[in-house]
């Protein structure tokens, strides 16, 4: 991506110009914006934006357990982080990348434009976003640059460009860009070692162990399967099920009295509206082990009712029979809770 945009923001117009106003806004506003809102959310006790966007549908299975790994080992934060501060170097590194390319194969001229700016009001603030590099001389705007590459639609130097910005330009990335995030990186990576180091269950070669939860070394703790549903049914949605897993559910057991959205933090209100007027059905995604939050919130209710955990696998477009050993985990998980049982549709065999 750090490449496509860079090569984009650099391609210039249709006479290879390319915006020095743009350009700085994209390679050292942005950045700074971006490593100020990372800092932020780095000192917060939530996730961040990282975290939501983990959440969205259309990542690979594979992915959301790595995260549900982390979350139960209690260093889901900082491996957000540390993902983020990646992918986030990695586009600073492709945008570096194509511009040297650029530089290597076109002539990369620079221009500028403004209604209310001339080059005498721009070059102070230019001085400024060049002070880091105060040492490269030849990196620093002037004035006289400023004039020779102000184009204009109607004046006389219509025309004007110049190539010597190509300086400033490289400074700026690897000053607001490149190594900012190369620091925030060595910060995510100390701070998800400590995650690691500080929790037995943190090691890599636990961490598979930790997130499944309950060990191989009890498979005969295993909850009953049932393969009806009752008549009158609560369907709460642990797993952000898309609709057709919907109309599945409703296909195989009948129509639920009321679906519900729960997470984490709504469950526990959510679950106590209904518990008392029908039995119960907690969907979840089966190739993802069971969560300790969840397991705190189904031992709050009270239990008067029958209560049904059913795992669901699913592709782009319909519903899959559950792998074996999900299954047997979701059991083993299930065994734990009072009064719950694991709900297939059909028989298993």
């Amino acid at each position: 991506m750090g490449i496509l945009v860079g090569a984009g923001a650099l391609s210039g117009d249709e006479l290879g110009r390319v915006n020095l106003l743009f350009f700085i806004l994209l390679f050292a506003v942005v950045p700074i914006l971006s490593l100020v809102m990372s800092s932020v959310l780095l000192l917060t006790r939530k996730s961040g934006i990282a975290s939501f966007i983990m959440n969205l549908p259309f990542w690979p299975k594979g992915l959301g357990v790595h995260a549900v790994q982390h979350e139960l080992i209690g260093s889901k934060k900082n491996w957000l982080f540390l993902q983020s501060q990646c992918i986030v170097l990695a586009f600073a590194f492709g945008g570096l990348v194509v511009f040297f390319a650029l530089l290597l194969g076109t002539d990369v001229n620079f221009v500028w434009r403004s209604t209310l700016l001339d080059a005498q009001s721009l070059l102070p603030a230019l001085k400024i976003i060049a002070l880091p590099w105060l040492f490269w001389a030849d990196a620093q705007p002037s004035l006289a640059l400023l004039e020779l590459s102000q184009n204009s639609r109607i004046a006389e130097n219509g025309n004007g460009y110049s190539a010597n910005w190509w300086r400033f330009a490289v400074a700026a990335q690897i000053t607001y860009n490149l190594v900012p995030r190369l620091v925030m990186l060595l910060i995510a990576a100390w701070r998800y070692r400590q995650d690691l180091m500080t929790n037995p269950a943190g090691d890599s070669t636990h961490t598979v162990a930790a997130a499944r939860h309950f060990s191989e070394e009890t498979p005969l703790l295993l909850a009953g399967i049932a393969y009806t549903a009752p008549n009158a049914y609560e369907l709460a949605d642990w797993a952000n099920m898309p609709d057709y897993c919907v109309t599945f559910i409703t296909e195989t057991f009948g129509a639920a009295k009321n679906k519900t959205s729960i997470d984490a933090l709504t469950a526990a209100d959510k679950l106590q509206q209904h518990q008392e007027t029908a039995s119960l059905v907690v969907v979840v995604k089966s190739w993802e082990p069971p969560l300790a939050e969840l397991k705190d919130v189904l031992d709050s209710l009270d239990h008067k009712n029958t209560y049904f955990i059913l795992p669901l696998d699913w592709t782009d477009s319909s519903v899959v029979p559950v792998k074996t050993e999900h299954l047997n985990e979701w059991r083993r998980f299930t065994a734990t809770l009072s009064n719950w049982q694991v709900l297939l549709p059909g028989a298993h065999s």
